[in-house]
């Protein structure tokens, strides 16, 4: 874990999944991430990487951070994503690094994409996952917020829906997903 030596790297991801795993109940009740667990959590990642390690400490955070608020970012911007799970990984990244970072994103990635296929399928909509992968992929390139469904409600109005389930994912779920993930990893 960088320049920490084990003991302080565990209490790192001690802290992060429990207020990860935390942040994903509260998402998958009310699909919010709320300010007040994501800014103090960011705020002591900062400050107990700059407690034990100084400058360098500090950057380690920063770095973390930076990855967190970049790897999700675009999906803020293109409307599919709310701020709170950006904040989220930030303030997770504040604690375990960039590189942690990076790993918690792709496992959260994988496992909305397992989630997904498991929910069309459900659904019985798998035939409409080349059509979901063709509009995403035409966001991506244009940066637009739904561009080919026009007509789609906001993520704010499709998460008062009753039916919300069907439609939008708590991405903090994901996140705890990654975090236990990538914490197991790091202590097998």
């Amino acid at each position: 874990m960088g320049y920490l030596e084990d003991k302080l790297a565990l209490v790192a991801f001690i802290v992060t999944t429990v207020v990860a795993i935390i942040a994903a109940v509260i998402d998958f009740r009310r699909f919010r991430v709320p300010n007040a667990l994501t800014f103090p959590l960011c705020l002591l990642g900062l400050a107990f990487h700059t407690a034990f390690g100084g400058l360098v400490g500090l950057q380690y955070s920063f770095g973390g951070i930076a990855v967190g608020m970049l790897a999700l970012l675009l999906f803020y911007i293109m409307g599919v994503m709310g701020a709170g799970d950006v904040k989220l990984l930030a303030a997770v990244g504040a604690w375990i690094g960039p590189i942690n970072t990076l790993y918690v994103f792709c496992v959260a990635g994988i496992a909305a994409g397992i989630h997904s296929l498991a929910v069309l399928a459900w659904q019985r909509r798998l035939r409409m996952v080349p059509i979901v992968f063709q509009v995403s992929l035409v966001q991506v390139m244009t940066l637009g917020r739904h561009l080919s469904r026009s007509d789609s409600a906001s993520l704010a109005e499709t998460t008062q829906r009753p039916d919300r389930h069907r439609y939008v994912m708590p991405f903090a779920v994901m996140i705890a997903i990654g975090v236990v993930v990538v914490a197991i990893k790091s202590w097998s």
